[in-house]
């Protein structure tokens, strides 16, 4: 594998804490602008059938939304596995960089400091 990067970024003003949309969640100490990268992290990627034999690691997996050479569902390392989910006011994404197998998290609007960052899984309803 030829990797273009020599080392990922993690915006220093992200942090873990208690979350009042379950239990922990990603959080930014100073304002964020829309479109800002907030980190990148390693991926693993997985078949569904496989991730089933292990049905907590399908809480922390996401879609791979149809991304080039990837034909599984991945789960990040770093913050990654604790943004949580939110379907209707999502206000990050993500994106796969297949060439160093990164997943990429950037804010879609400005952020205000001390807000839990959250995205959309892409798995479906989460609440059926």
């Amino acid at each position: 594998m030829n990797l273009e990067k020599d080392e990922l970024y993690c915006n220093p003003d992200v942090y873990i804490a208690r979350s009042e949309i379950h239990r922990w969640g990603v959080f930014c100490r100073r304002d964020i602008k829309a479109y800002d990268v907030i980190q990148e992290a390693p991926y693993a990627e997985f078949k569904e059938k496989e991730l089933k034999k292990a049905p907590t690691l399908e809480l922390y997996s996401y879609s791979s939304d149809g991304a080039d050479y990837v034909d599984a569902v991945v789960i990040g390392f770093g913050y990654a596995a604790m943004y949580n989910h939110d379907a209707d006011n999502y206000n990050c994404a993500y994106e796969l960089d297949v060439v160093n197998q990164v997943m990429r998290h950037y804010a879609l609007e400005d952020i205000p400091a001390n807000h839990e960052l959250t995205i959309d899984y892409g798995c479906g309803d989460w609440d059926s």
